[in-house]
């Protein structure tokens, strides 16, 4: 490929050491397929050169810029290929990788976000078997990449709870078609850490995602890895979080779409957002389905991929009826997202119109068989995205009014591998 052609694939690199840049152009020009382009972007201070000049790489200083998502969003702006392909400074890629993320998204039309299994390697690029902890659902087994022995991580599937978090979210390699990137605004030039997932969610509501069962990418793990530094991992820890509860709700009803499923909001007669059927006992606007929960809905089984309960559980007596009925309407790996006046605070007994009370405890008997076991009659099985207590507004924490938050996931047959403690 002469440097005029146009390339398929554009990798990029930013960089602020670049002390395995020349492995990493190794292990591009080890591809199979040839026609791509890499792009370098030296930050910090950072310089460097290729030993053997290549057409098909293009280095840009960008001292000026910072932040890791300004670096991305300019080489992505640099851009000349119909694939985009992140590859970090210090890690490397399969001989096949390239051709086997074209060839997905060939097969695939639909998706706009394409990644692999990954395996870690060491500083200096030997096998590294640690692991994450295999009780929040996750797997690894042998694989050989390239004639090398490795421990490959099984992605987890791209489910709305995994997409939303980034550590369980799609890892590398990471791909994205050029246009589905421009259409969700490209990389928050703001971000200085979780760049990925902040584009992830917004790319995954707007399209498929696809898994290539395929160990494609090496990571390599050493002491600068971002992760490694104390305060960085605490600012990133507490992003993960503000960015779920960003992103989850848009994720779930994504998702849901695409694949034919209701969403309902319960307790429509207040607030039904876009894209929901509402349901009440009583007609009125909004409301698309007058039942009365936890009677049964004329719905049937696995049909709904979201509910919202937004002020509602505690308006219901039959905690378990009701329970068991939203869990009957979800689909496997549906999500049911719960916000209600905790009984932690005053907000639960106040209203006259609140006949049920719920606390972070009251969930673990629908997420934990240790406490299931004690009441029979629960059905629901589900794992806990997200439990939490929390003072909406200042007025509410002025007045008392906590509020517990659970997300839950349905664990039915079918349901794909989520991160996190499943039921126990």
């Amino acid at each position: 490929m002469t440097s005029s052609a146009t390339p398929k694939f554009s990798v990029f690199t930013p960089s602020h050491r670049p002390r395995f840049l020349d492995e990493c152009l190794a292990t591009l020009q080890a591809q199979t397929r040839s026609d791509w382009e890499w792009i370098v972007l030296l930050n910090n201070g950072a310089r460097w050169r290729p030993e053997q000049p290549d057409a098909r790489v293009r280095v840009e200083i960008t001292d000026s810029i910072t932040g890791v998502g300004a670096v991305k969003a300019r080489a992505c702006e640099l851009a000349r290929g119909e694939i985009l392909v992140e590859l970090d400074h210090d890690d490397l890629l399969a001989k096949d990788c390239l051709a086997e993320v074209g060839k997905a998204f060939e097969e695939n039309p639909e998706a706009v976000f394409v990644y692999s299994h990954t395996a870690q390697i060491t500083e200096e690029g030997k096998r590294d078997d640690s692991r994450f902890n295999e009780a929040h659902g996750w797997r690894y087994e042998e694989v050989d990449v390239d004639g090398h022995r490795l421990l490959q991580a099984i992605s987890m599937a791209p489910t709305p709870h995994n997409v939303s978090y980034i550590w369980y979210a799609p890892n590398h390699v990471r791909a994205f078609r050029k246009d589905a990137y421009e259409q969700v605004g490209g990389y928050d030039a703001t971000r200085t850490v979780l760049d990925d997932q902040d584009l992830m969610c917004r790319l995954f509501q707007i399209g498929d995602f696809h898994l290539i069962p395929r160990c494609l990418y090496l990571q390599r793990i050493h002491a600068n890895n971002t992760q490694r530094d104390p305060e960085v991992n605490t600012h990133i820890q507490r992003e993960t979080i503000a960015l779920y509860d960003k992103y989850v709700e848009a994720n779930a009803l994504a998702w849901t779409k695409r694949r034919g499923l209701l969403a309902l909001d319960l307790g429509a007669a207040h607030r039904k957002p876009p894209g929901y059927l509402g349901v009440d006992q009583y007609p009125g606007d909004g409301v698309d389905i007058v039942a009365t929960l936890p009677g049964r809905l004329d719905l049937p089984d696995d049909s709904v991929g979201l509910l919202r309960a937004v002020d509602f559980l505690e308006h219901v007596p039959a905690k378990i009826p009701l329970i068991n009925e939203l869990y009957r309407l979800l689909a496997p790996g549906g999500m049911l997202l719960t916000l209600t006046p905790s009984s932690d605070g005053r907000g639960a007994y106040q209203d006259p119109t609140h006949v049920a009370y719920y606390n972070e405890n009251s969930f673990w008997y629908y997420t934990d068989n240790q406490y299931r076991a004690f009441v029979p009659e629960i059905d629901a099985r589900f794992q806990s995205s997200r439990l939490v207590t929390y003072y909406p507004t200042d007025w509410h924490s002025r007045n008392n009014i906590s509020y517990v938050l659970a997300n839950l996931i349905a664990m039915k047959d079918g349901a794909q591998r989520c991160g996190g403690l499943l039921l126990v």
